[in-house]
């Protein structure tokens, strides 16, 4: 009985050293508004309407009341619900907006003409995440307001942002540079829908957060050194200790899952810099698979801090 109760006081203190409030999955997405559709097309004194959704910081959907702008209203004017009705030929913008949060742009093209160009719509490629120095291929359909297509029109190419995409006017796509770009074709001045690509570098870095009630602070890089991923924690990196301290690469923040489903890097027994070799501990690991860096009390799998890689 003595044994017994020396091995319950054991495990009760190891628990106490990391018990807490675990942080929660993931809890702050960023409010934002989701329109449909993006591209609307009519002849003079047609209607359309157009429907737009809120969802708040947390991801939850509120009914709010929108405010409609159009760009051009001698081309199309928009209602208060949403309801697009054309005036003459042109092009215009009409986006919903809730506060100072504006929505997402709708093109707006008006025709008098029912062989002229009404929509463009550039197909979005099955992977649409590159690396510096990749390249893809994008087509553009052209069609008329009855949906034919019109396949002997000029199509021209934009990119969003030319420090991190390029493209050709025959439609080829390559990455020059870190971050979020996007794409878009024009033909007869009708805009195309807007594709977005993600570009990763090299490198991602992340700046740790406190979780569960516990502290961590300082910043951490993971980068693709001469053929190795290394991931290295800051000189001020400090974070709090329990019986079980390990650091983790995860696609989420919450204790539980991080343990069962993250990828354990090491035990640390100290704050300050510390450079890790993730190929040499798992070879199939790449730059773009993980999310976060974890900080982890593992016998309570409660989550002591996070940094997300960016």
């Amino acid at each position: 009985m003595r044994f017994f109760l020396i091995g319950v006081v054991i495990l009760v203190l190891a628990l106490a050293g990391c018990v807490g409030t675990d942080y929660m999955d993931d809890p702050v997405v960023g409010e934002k508004i989701i329109v449909s559709p993006l591209h609307v097309a009519l002849l003079p004194d047609q209607q359309a309407q157009v429907s737009a959704e809120y969802y708040d910081q947390y991801g939850l959907k509120q009914e709010v009341p929108f405010f409609w702008t159009s760009a051009n209203t001698d081309v199309a004017e928009v209602s208060s619900s949403g309801l697009i009705t054309a005036k003459a030929s042109g092009n215009t913008q009409v986006h919903p907006s809730f506060g100072n949060f504006p929505g997402p742009v709708v093109q707006v093209t008006v025709v008098s003409d029912t062989n002229a160009v009404a929509t463009v719509e550039v197909e979005i490629p099955a992977n649409t995440e590159l690396s510096i120095g990749e390249k893809v291929h994008l087509d553009a359909v052209v069609k008329n307001i009855n949906g034919e297509e019109l396949p002997n029109e000029v199509v021209e190419w934009f990119s969003e942002n030319s420090n991190i995409l390029t493209v050709t006017q025959s439609g080829e796509v390559e990455a020059v540079g870190a971050g979020i770009a996007g794409i878009h074709a024009k033909s007869n001045g009708v805009k195309s829908n807007i594709v977005d690509f993600i570009i990763s570098g090299s490198v991602r870095t992340g700046t740790f957060s406190s979780a569960g009630g516990y502290h961590t602070s300082g910043s951490t890089k993971l980068e693709i050194v001469n053929s190795d991923l290394i991931l290295t924690l800051s000189s001020d990196f400090d974070t709090d200790f329990a019986l079980g301290t390990y650091i983790y690469l995860a696609n989420s923040t919450n204790g539980p899952t991080v343990r069962s489903s993250g990828f354990q890097v090491a035990q640390i027994f100290s704050d300050g810099a510390k450079t890790f070799n993730i190929t040499q501990l798992n070879a199939s690991v790449e730059l773009n698979d993980y999310k976060y860096v974890i900080a982890l009390c593992y016998p309570a799998s409660v989550t002591f801090g996070f940094a997300e890689l960016k």
